[in-house]
């Protein structure tokens, strides 16, 4: 089982509870910014919004049973004849520039932009919503719109460095999916060449865990996501933790030989850490292949690297690596022993493991080291370093055995 299915299900919780607390509860939030519209407008918009979040807070019911099941090591029931799927929404047709004459949107995209100017939240995600209900006139001024922000990378900051900016687009998406839906494709379509623009990187950030919640809605937009996630990583792109947080909430994992090419070639911590936690969630004989292969050779070159990748290898289910672990901890290499049983107990275990901790305490490892490792079981295993004070006779050293008991 990968990692992913618990991990992406239970941060999403989170994410859509905050929004929808955000939109209530913002100090000078957007709908306290509609007042001035009149009262009747405030109300119909939150008769909108409440409406919305009744059947957000149904589907996050539906996402907490879910998970609840996979925690409980539940095996997925296969599909029932006659069971709904989500009402597919496809935005292949619009995969394209959209902008269209600029002249024509010029109006528009200055208004829209004029709102970012002032900061006002709620002017641009009514006018957005405007425009996407207007159909394609509408939409080429919303592509007018992010192409001018990408064209001034100060003002398109504001979109999430502002927080009132930031929450009323998150309105935005809660009430238009299709539409953003629409608009992200048409942006990604027209920006594939030149793809390191300003707000295709907040997209990156954004559209995954849209995506996820709405899994199966937007098949267009996802399938063009994953495989440009693909070309990305195999060409080399820098930008690998942007990618691969990206396609380990859409459930991607690239092809295994890519991502061993990638690891392999990468010179920097920052490098191997995306990949390294990308193979975790993978969680499976191929990602611990790899996993160990990179150990194994950079066992005393890459410390920190291969730290995290032992630790990756602790936490994952996959079976094969717990025979990783059986192989270095009885090697003769003893840093490679150290920090292999460092890694192993990073993680609870139970109580079958207690020899292997007791082994390690009176190995020649140094004392320092052996003051991290009963450091770390106190937090993660507890019940090992109980088992071991109640048998401290068994442990070798004195000065080991005053600093278990304190």
């Amino acid at each position: 089982m990968r990692n992913k299915n618990t991990g992406a299900s239970s941060r999403l919780l989170p994410v859509l509870v905050a929004t929808i607390v955000g939109l209530f509860f913002t100090p000078s939030g957007f709908l306290h910014g509609e007042a001035a519209g009149g009262q009747s407008d405030v109300g119909v918009e939150l008769g909108r919004i409440k409406a919305r979040i009744a059947r957000l807070e149904k589907e996050i019911l539906q996402q907490q049973e879910k998970l609840a099941e996979v925690q409980a090591g539940a095996k997925e029931e296969p599909a029932t004849p006659g069971a709904k799927s989500p009402a597919v929404f496809s935005t292949a047709s619009w995969a394209k520039d959209e902008r269209g004459p600029a002249a024509a949107v010029a109006g528009e995209v200055d208004k829209l932009l004029s709102f970012v100017v002032k900061i006002d939240g709620a002017g641009l995600a009514k006018e957005m919503e405007r425009l996407m209900v207007e159909g394609d006139k509408g939409h080429a001024a919303l592509q007018g719109f992010l192409h001018a922000l990408d064209k001034d990378a100060q003002l398109g900051s504001r979109l999430i460095g502002k927080y009132d900016l930031a929450f009323a687009l998150m309105h935005l998406a809660m009430l238009q999916e299709e539409g953003l839906a629409r608009m992200a494709h048409a942006y990604f379509a027209a920006t594939r060449v030149a793809n390191r623009t300003l707000i295709r990187s907040h997209l990156y950030n954004f559209l995954p865990v849209f995506l996820e919640f709405h899994r199966g809605r937007f098949p267009d937009l996802e399938k063009d996501m994953k495989a440009e996630i693909f070309q990305l990583v195999r060409s080399g792109d820098k930008r690998v933790r942007t990618l691969l947080t990206a396609a380990t909430w859409l459930d991607y994992y690239p092809a295994i030989e890519v991502l061993e090419e990638r690891l392999e070639a990468a010179r920097d911590f920052q490098s191997h850490s995306a990949l390294i936690l990308h193979l975790e969630s993978r969680d499976d004989k191929d990602a611990v292949r790899v996993l160990r292969r990179f150990v194994i050779k950079n066992m005393h070159i890459r410390g920190g690297a291969v730290s995290q990748a032992l630790v990756a290898l602790a936490r994952m289910s996959e079976p094969a690596a717990e025979a990783v672990f059986k192989e270095l901890t009885w090697t003769k290499d003893a840093v490679a022993y150290s920090k292999a049983v460092r890694a192993q107990f990073s993680v609870p275990r139970n109580d079958g493991y207690t020899p292997e901790a007791r082994r390690y305490l009176n190995s020649q490892v140094k004392f320092g080291d052996k003051k991290s490792f009963i450091i770390r079981l106190r937090t993660s295993n507890p019940a090992i370093l109980a088992e071991l004070r109640k048998t401290i006779d068994q442990i070798s050293s004195e000065e080991v055995r005053q600093y278990l008991l304190k």
